[in-house]
């Protein structure tokens, strides 16, 4: 019988011939259109639809269009198998993409490397602090996590263990994080960026303004620092020497440890502090006026290496030093403290601010300020120095 549009639901159970290569195959209700043909000497029917999805004439259409492709050794596939196939090619695709994303510790030591170079810094150890801080923190959390993997949990489980009682060291690892993420985002790895503080950790973890009040660098009185100086004078032994030196100076460990020889000129009396070790990220070296104090004290260390105080041919830990001086003192006191000594001292004996403060090496007023007051006052400094390390010693006898 002849397959019309009008017989189309009157036909008896079988299979019925359209024109080439097509079939409706009836079984009771499920009327389908069938492709036949041959593969490899096997017979194969192919499903191109039921008659309430396709016509007589669109049915054709696609034997037709399966007939032409199977000359050109292409199988049949319907607009399903084609969908189907796509969905699949796309997964594929997403899983070796997914396979060849790269884990976090990975991909955040090359962007350190990158953000290093793209900002010039002059001192190796900022960017080693930068991926130590990322190392000790992070790696354990998410450092085998692939970039798309990482989610806001993920900052929290990192942060929260620190948040409280290391707010300063979460507060730059929160932020270094939030750059890596920042790259990994312009490099399609990331959609959002989970280390954002705005609209994001702000609603998880409390103001670093409120759990940093009040957790300033502990420091001695001036009075106590004149009554506990002699543990560290006569200064004969390396640590003693350097607590003196950076207590003399009003420097920092980091600028005043690494110092080298050849950064000293006595004829002048000036140390001048390279500018790799300036976090003012000054540009010249600083330039520090040196009692007779500070003179007499590098008089009395022998030159065996090129570093001050280098311990046999390399420098001691910075960090012990705060240990040595909580132990001598009995106090709960920070070397950095000793900078606020000094300028409460400069306060309480009238000199002036931005005098000070370019003692201390600070960046002195706004940016119009600092275009017209290029002096360092070095003239002035030289003075206020000579004050500060004769109150140092004043009871000294």
């Amino acid at each position: 019988m002849k397959v019309t549009a009008k017989n189309l639901s009157s036909l008896p159970d079988g299979s019925h011939p359209v024109g080439p290569n097509l079939f409706l195959k009836v079984r009771g209700r499920s009327k389908i259109f069938i492709f036949r043909y041959s593969l490899n000497g096997k017979r194969k029917d192919k499903s191109l639809g039921s008659i309430s999805n396709l016509t007589i004439s669109q049915a054709k259409a696609q034997v037709e269009k399966f007939r032409v492709g199977l000359r050109e050794g292409k199988l049949p596939l319907s607009a399903k198998d084609e969908l189907e196939a796509q969905v699949e090619k796309a997964a594929n695709t997403e899983k070796a993409d997914k396979h060849n994303e790269p884990v976090f510790s990975d991909y955040a030591a090359r962007i350190i490397e990158k953000i290093s170079s793209i900002r010039m810094w002059k001192n190796a150890k900022h960017r080693a602090q930068w991926l130590s801080t990322i190392e000790t923190y992070a790696f354990p959390v998410i450092g085998e996590k692939r970039l798309s993997e990482i989610g806001i949990q993920d900052m929290l489980n990192i942060l929260n263990p620190i948040w409280l009682s290391k707010n300063e060291t979460a507060s730059r690892l929160r932020g270094r994080l939030e750059n890596v993420f920042s790259y990994a985002i312009t490099d399609g790895l990331m959609s959002y960026n989970p280390a954002l503080w705005r609209g994001n950790l702000d609603r998880e973890l409390p103001p670093s303004s409120k759990v940093q009040k009040g957790t300033h660098h502990a420091a001695m009185t001036l009075k106590q620092l004149q009554e506990n100086i002699g543990l560290f004078y006569p200064a004969d032994t390396r640590s003693k020497q350097e607590i003196l030196f950076t207590i003399l100076t009003a420097s920092r460990v980091g600028e005043s440890i690494p110092a080298k020889w050849e950064e000293f000129d006595f004829a002048n009396r000036i140390w001048s502090v390279p500018p790799e070790r300036r976090k003012d990220g000054g540009l010249e070296p600083h330039r520090v006026p040196l009692s007779r104090q500070v003179i007499a004290l590098l008089n009395s260390i022998e030159r065996k290496a090129e570093y001050v105080f280098a311990v046999g041919d390399t420098l001691g830990s910075r960090y012990s030093l705060g240990r040595i001086l909580k132990k001598k003192s009995g106090l709960h006191v920070t070397m950095h403290g000793f900078r606020s000594t000094f300028r409460d001292w400069a306060a309480e004996n009238g000199v002036p601010d931005v005098v000070a403060e370019k003692c201390l090496m600070h960046a002195t007023g706004g940016a119009v300020f600092q275009a017209y007051q290029r002096s360092d006052l070095l003239d002035q400094r030289r003075g206020v120095m000579q004050r500060w390390a004769d109150a140092v010693f004043a009871e000294i006898k």
